[in-house]
């Protein structure tokens, strides 16, 4: 009987084959364990992980059962996305057959009844019936029954053994009970079928207005102009001559220097709509319908632009520890709609796609190819000037003091983008209404009087204080230049948390000595930076690198401190290990993103310390690691990829371990060679150090200094020699502090205490003379 296989069917876990009379043909067979468990894992899932929802995808299944604690997610890929294909299958059968079953049955002509249990089913068939239609009920069961009788009577069974029903006012009614809907008319119990709740969509249009505003950008937003003002206000042009238009931009830079702000202030002065596909690529499951009904409201706006943010987020490189199968389907599914663009698209009305990103290393090499976003305009990190705009541009509405310069406030953030000044003028306004409201006494009352772990009463109320003693009348106020530099000096600015320091507070002054090499930098990097016009007119266009190399603590690290201060340049340290990594590829990987955040903030300084350790002679190299940074690093020295702005300063104790390739000329073919101070070089070095820790000294305890400096005992001592001499005095004469009798700084006993306990650390000057007559002659 129907009936019977199908309750067999519902009562094996395990499903096998469901046959009901009337299908059209047999479910496929789950025999294979595998697709057994899938299946059983798959209903567990639909319940709890998609809200009862059938999966309509396999990559949905495979990364839903992934997420979960089964042991399928130990299987391998393959065979487990084949077993889910077929479990897919037979459960879209399985929720097809389930309707047609039911018709099936109901156009099947009836069975002769059996005989058997003939009392119990004439007793059951009335418990469900009033009183009053059990006398007809019974009537009609006698008399023989036609093929569409019987297929109300199935009908009526099963609506009648649903359960309870719910009346329309909410209340319970038992089973078998008469409700008004049953005394109406057949035609009257028909439902309507219930409406579908549609979906919010996924994209967003957004019309910008003029109220968006953007400074510091200027050279960007004209770049951006002259691709995208043509296509998008004149497309007849490139339609009547044959052109063809670009379709897509992406916009890279920092994060917080204004990427989105200014492709909408770019909108709106083009006066077209953004359609924003950002939200369709967060629902993997409606990838797909939803680009397409982005794109079909793109068509229908057009010119519009399409925008993208962060799409190294949906659409990252293959080699990034964040790519993902979703990622890949995300590349596919969005190549198909730009070449559906280039195909449906109105010739007269163009469609423009533009993304951002702030690493654009992590995305997608197959994005970023002819037809797709084949062209990268690059943000750089707001300069002086640009910095003075954003100010400006963000307090024009402020009431500001009479003496607040924009130009020094501008010089004290460097390394400060967009977003950063914006913070600074929310601290800065902060620091203003602190300066305006009278909270001593609500700082003594709250000191004094109130735990912090008991609730406060109202302030007011103490000692009849008044709101006007608290907060005096409302006024006017105004920012002051004291107000930015508090602010400026309490916020850190993002970039420094990746990677970026601060320009080095440490000046020629405090370097003492080393005239020749202070010299050279002059010309081959401070030069450049502060006159590039000058340089440019000689000829010498290529950015100079510059290899200090001697023995350890003659300052090197130190010169390279002063010539990003002198230069005002922004200054990246790196020590040599930090871009060392054990997985292949992350390495070379690392090298990239650095000079690629060098050249988003030019003019900036790289600094190699311990360079050896990095370059090392690719014969003697230990690793076939160290062979891909070095060709790395060559890469990049050789400019393959724009580097203006960009100088590169490195250090060593050896460089004779360095590999040969790097100081060939335009890489670092300016070598400076940091000897042992001679002993008027000693003189100057230890007044530097004195100058700098003692700011109020007198003239007679410099006088002193000579003296020291020159004493046999300082024989090759280097720079940092001197400083531990210096600090062994002050020892000493803070240990005789009790017993002064007047502030007379360091005195000589002090000096000789320290000269009879301080030894030179480099034993062996000789040996980086050697070196350096060695590489003078090569």
């Amino acid at each position: 009987m129907a009936s019977n296989n199908l309750d067999l069917a519902i009562r094996d876990s395990t499903p096998q084959v469901s046959m009901t009379i009337g299908a059209k043909r047999p479910r496929p067979n789950l025999q294979k364990g595998l697709d057994r468990d899938v299946y059983l894992v798959l209903k567990k899932l639909e319940d709890t992980a998609n809200d009862g929802k059938p999966f309509k995808t396999t990559t949905a299944v495979y990364e839903a059962i992934k997420r979960s604690n089964s042991s399928l997610s130990r299987q391998k890929k393959r065979p487990l996305e084949d077993a889910i294909d077929r479990v897919l299958q037979y459960r879209k059968e399985e929720l097809g057959d389930d309707s047609s079953d039911s018709e099936a049955e109901l156009d099947e002509p009836p069975k002769p009844d059996d005989d058997r249990f003939l009392l119990n089913r004439q007793m059951t068939k009335h418990w469900h019936q009033s009183p009053t239609t059990a006398a007809s009920a019974t009537s009609q069961d006698a008399a023989p029954q036609n093929s569409s009788d019987a297929a109300r009577a199935i009908k009526k069974r099963r609506v009648q053994e649903d359960g309870e029903e719910r009346s329309k006012d909410g209340a319970v009614t038992p089973k078998g009970a008469l409700t008004d809907t049953d005394a109406a008319p057949a035609e009257k119990q028909e439902k309507t079928p219930l409406k579908k709740t549609q979906r919010s969509s996924r994209h967003k249009v957004e019309h910008p207005s003029d109220a968006v505003q953007i400074g510091g950008v200027a050279d960007v937003y004209t770049e951006l102009c002259k691709q995208t003002y043509p296509v998008l206000k004149y497309p007849e042009l490139y339609a009547v001559n044959n052109w063809r238009k670009v379709p897509g931009i992406l916009l890279s830079g920092p994060p917080g220097t204004g990427k989105r702000s200014l492709i909408r202030f770019l909108a709106s002065k083009i006066d077209v709509p953004i359609v924003s596909l950002t939200g369709c690529f967060e629902d993997p499951e409606r990838l797909e319908r939803s680009l397409n009904d982005a794109i079909e409201e793109a068509m229908r706006l057009a010119p519009c632009i399409m925008l993208i943010e962060q799409l190294d987020w949906y659409m990252s490189n293959p080699g990034a520890s964040s790519h993902s199968d979703s990622q890949r389907r995300n590349v596919i599914q969005f190549t198909r709609q730009m070449r559906r663009i280039e195909v449906e698209q109105d010739k007269d009305r163009h469609i423009l796609a533009m993304a951002t990103t702030s690493r654009v290393t992590d995305v997608d090499p197959a994005v970023l190819k002819t037809g797709l976003f084949e062209r990268t305009v690059q943000m750089r990190i707001p300069d002086p000037e640009g910095r003075e705009d954003i100010l400006r541009l963000l307090t024009k509405d402020k009431n500001l003091s009479e003496e607040v310069n924009f130009k020094e406030l501008a010089k004290i953030t460097h390394g400060f983008v967009g977003a950063d000044i914006v913070n600074v003028l929310t601290l800065a306004e902060q620091e203003a209404a602190e300066r305006n409201t009278d909270l001593s006494l609500c700082q003594q009352h709250l000191d004094q009087r109130f735990p912090m772990d008991q609730p406060l009463p109202d302030l007011m109320e103490l000692e009849n204080t008044q709101p006007s003693d608290l907060f005096p009348e409302p006024v006017i106020s105004t920012l002051t230049q004291q107000d930015f530099k508090k602010a400026i000096k309490n916020f850190v600015p993002s970039l420094r948390k990746d990677g970026f320091t601060v320009v080095p507070n440490i000046t020629w002054d405090q370097v003492g000595a080393l005239q020749a090499a202070r010299r050279q930098l002059e010309l081959s990097i401070i030069g450049p930076i502060r006159d590039p016009d000058r340089y440019r007119r000689h000829g010498l266009r290529r950015p100079a690198g510059c290899l200090l190399w001697g023995p350890p603590g003659c300052g090197k690290t130190l010169v390279a401190q002063a010539v990003a201060n002198e230069a005002q340049a922004s200054f990246i340290l790196i020590n040599g290990p930090e871009l060392l990594n054990k997985y292949v590829g992350e390495s070379e990987r690392a090298v990239r993103e650095l000079f690629n955040r060098a050249r988003s903030s030019t003019p900036c300084i790289l600094f190699f310390d311990e360079m050896d350790s990095l370059v090392p002679k690719r014969d003697n190299a230990s690793t076939e690691a160290g062979t891909r940074v070095v060709n790395a690093l060559l890469t990049e020295l050789d400019g393959v990829q724009d580097r203006t702005g960009v100088y590169v300063i490195g250090t060593t104790n050896r460089p004779d371990m360095i590999d040969p390739a790097m100081l060939r000329p335009g890489r670092l073919n300016v070598r400076l060679f940091l000897d042992l101070p001679s002993p008027d070089e000693r003189v100057d070095i230890l007044r530097a150090i004195y100058r700098t820790s003692h700011p109020d000294a007198k003239a007679a305890e410099f006088e002193r200094l000579e003296a020291v400096a020159r004493d046999p005992r300082c024989t090759d001592f280097s720079g940092a020699d001197l400083g531990g001499l210096h600090e062994k005095a002050a020892e000493s004469s803070l240990e005789r502090e009790t017993e002064k009798t007047s502030e007379s700084g360091i005195d000589d006993i002090d000096w000789e205490y320290a000269l009879s306990r301080t030894y030179r650390s480099v034993t062996n000057p000789e040996t980086y003379r050697k070196i350096e007559a060695k590489i003078g002659k090569s």
